[in-house]
């Protein structure tokens, strides 16, 4: 999929980061209405343009910038692998197969990257997970920028900005610099919360203790980056992780925990929220059912006085309730 997008190389590549020139970077960008990323570091304006980012990645520059198209109900039936769902269900990683979950993983961690819980994906993460499985175009860098806009907040793209400023023949020799210390193409770490493991040249998810572990067939790597097994580290550097990822083992209980409480956080506020759109839906058709009344009471008063014209309120004379109307007069 990756491959088809021509993205591969983009995810399988390394570079050195300079986290100082990264920082000005983004304490300095410019609001801005174009997808132009505008700032200013010592001495040097910086423009980071779609086809700024495509030279330097090499990656396509066209498809699409928006997923205003693709309904959310056909994103989740692509990403579930599934015709028949619930569409009010909600979804989390853990309902969908290994290989758009890892998909997601590079989504949210390296393609349009988050802070957060990554449990609950949102309707852009899906859609976008969806065009990659469907071989849709999309315009990466386009992406990039507006989501590096929309978050001047977050440190975002680190490696992406740094390889930039380097291709623009800066003098970064004295520059301070991180190098990252993996080629692997997914953090462990992400992998591990997803509980999947890399084994064989397959990737598989972990069962219960005592039960074979299912492997998931046409979920291979590509490149031999994922053989080499380097000891455990700051993984966040290369794909541009939450920083609260691999801070060591005495806290990986307490991680877990706080990561296990965030996502049992995110699903009763997506049930509160489920539930405060059934109300509001409910008062909606209670309204429109007064409305429907209120318009039933003005046609039949209009009916009525339609009525009261063509039959007046004095009887036609010969009648007998004419006679007794003229008797009750002359008394």
């Amino acid at each position: 999929w990756l491959e088809n997008m021509g993205w591969l190389d983009f995810l399988c590549s390394s570079h050195i980061i300079y986290p100082r020139l990264v920082k000005l970077f983004y304490a300095n960008l410019e609001k801005t209405t174009t997808c132009v990323a505008k700032s200013f570091i010592p001495n040097n304006h910086v423009e980071i343009t779609p086809k700024i980012i495509a030279e330097v990645l090499g990656i396509p520059c066209s498809g699409i910038t928006n997923f205003n198209d693709i309904e959310k109900s056909e994103a989740l039936g692509v990403c579930l692998e599934c015709p028949d769902f619930n569409p009010i269900m909600t979804v989390t990683s853990g309902h969908l197969p290994i290989a758009t979950r890892i998909l997601l993983l590079i989504v949210t961690n390296t393609l349009l990257p988050r802070e957060g819980s990554h449990t609950f994906p949102s309707e852009r993460d899906l859609k976008l997970v969806a065009c990659i499985k469907n071989d849709t175009l999309v315009n990466l860098p386009y992406l990039i920028i507006n989501h590096m806009l929309s978050k001047p907040n977050h440190i975002l793209y680190l490696m992406l900005i740094s390889r930039i400023l380097s291709s623009l023949n800066l003098d970064l020799e004295d520059e301070h610099h991180v190098k990252p210390k993996t080629k692997q193409l997914i953090n462990k770490d992400g992998l591990k919360s997803c509980n999947i493991k890399f084994e064989g040249g397959l990737w598989m998810k972990q069962q219960a203790v005592g039960i074979a572990p299912v492997r998931e067939h046409g979920i291979r790597v590509v490149r031999d980056c994922d053989a080499e097994e380097e000891e455990d580290g700051d993984y966040g550097q290369q794909f541009e992780m939450r920083t609260n990822v691999a801070r060591g083992s005495s806290s990986n209980g307490s991680g877990a925990t706080l990561e296990s409480l965030q996502a049992r956080m995110d699903l009763a506020q997506a049930n509160i929220d489920y539930i405060r759109g059934r109300v509001d839906q409910i008062y909606d058709n209670q309204a429109t059912l007064i409305t429907g009344l209120d318009t039933q009471n003005t046609q039949m008063a209009q009916l009525i006085q339609m009525l009261k014209n063509v039959y007046p309120q004095h009887p036609p004379p010969g009648s007998s309730c004419a006679i007794f109307h003229a008797y009750h007069v002359f008394l």
